[in-house]
């Protein structure tokens, strides 16, 4: 988060923490110093010393001769941040939904950050483990374990800018060596991926983070390409799988599907028409072809695909593959 997009809650328990450093090391923090820290106006700084003064009671006076701020009472505490019941229970769904989260490489640094936040809330209302526990439940996604080591080298990677030679393994089982230009770390469906630029192909595409086989930092930095964005990426993509030329669908699904596929957010570009005889149309476009082959046969008996033709050829070799097996 941008300093200047900072909220108050956070500048004025900053300010204070200033303050107190600034006792112990002898150099009182005064306006500009405030301003400076947050990339905030000179009258947002007196707003938040106003509200500390009149609302927190904070016992805030300016040092004349040393030009800054101190505080009168040095055992003042700010209280602890208040809470409603709506949002102490959304608090603690987020806690029950970490814990489905568990072996991922970011659950021991949530799960600090959410107990720091607990210790920090006061409040009338608390609301009973027992009783979301009760009431409240998540179903896990499927989740795939990752490695720490590799998550900790494509993160530092991606933030310094820095390629990478890598041994992966594809769905399929081949194993590869990729020269790989690291730009985003994306979560989806249990695993995380790596948005990278592929040397060898030249173009952007993605990798599971739990088939990475050996990863290697090569020393040599990189320019992240000027209109690679990850959003307009996934829009494009379907699902995780994306880069390839666009192509218009439209789909066309059974009565009996109707409301499944219609009430849920399947992609960005959806959109849907139903007919007279109760079946729906779906027309979408999308640079995700194989993703979007595995979808459209998991409706299977009930969906036709009327375009493009490409997809429809590539759907009934698909099933008929399918049938082969099962001979």
């Amino acid at each position: 988060m941008k300093a200047g997009s900072r909220p108050q809650y956070y500048r004025i328990r900053r300010m204070v923490q200033m303050v107190r450093e600034g006792a112990e090391t002898g150099y009182l923090p005064n306006s500009s110093d405030f301003m400076k820290e947050f990339e905030v106006s000179r009258r947002t700084v007196a707003r938040d010393l106003d509200f500390l003064r009149d609302e927190e009671n904070a016992p805030l006076a300016y040092d004349e001769a040393r030009h800054g701020f101190r505080l009168t009472d040095e055992t003042y505490m700010l209280p602890p941040v208040r809470i409603s019941r709506r949002e102490a229970f959304s608090f603690a769904l987020a806690r029950k939904l970490l814990a489905h989260y568990e072996d991922t490489p970011l659950h021991l640094d949530m799960r600090s950050v959410l107990d720091k936040i607990a210790e920090s809330l006061e409040g009338d209302v608390t609301i009973e483990p027992d009783w979301l526990s009760e009431h409240v439940g998540v179903l896990p996604e499927d989740r795939v374990r990752i490695d720490p080591d590799v998550w900790a080298k494509l993160a530092g990677c991606v933030e310094r800018c820095e390629a990478v030679r890598a041994t992966y393994q594809t769905f399929d089982g081949r194993v590869s060596e990729y020269e790989l230009h690291p730009y985003h770390l994306l979560a989806y469906h249990g695993n995380w991926y790596l948005m990278s630029w592929n040397a060898e192909k030249g173009r952007v595409a993605t990798f599971a983070l739990s088939r990475f086989r050996r990863i290697a930092a090569t020393g040599q930095g990189y320019t992240r390409a000027a209109e690679f964005s990850p959003e307009t990426y996934a829009r494009q993509a379907f699902g995780i799988v994306g880069g390839e030329k666009p192509i218009k669908v439209r789909l066309l699904f059974e009565p009996k599907l109707a409301v499944y596929i219609t009430e849920r957010q399947w992609h960005p570009t959806q959109e849907f028409r139903t007919r007279r005889d109760g079946r729906v149309e779906m027309r979408l476009e999308t640079t995700g072809r194989k993703e979007l082959v595995r979808w459209v046969l998991s409706w299977m008996p009930d969906v036709k695909v009327l375009a493009p033709k490409s997809l429809r050829d590539r759907i009934t070799e698909k099933l008929q593959d399918g049938l082969r097996t099962q001979q």
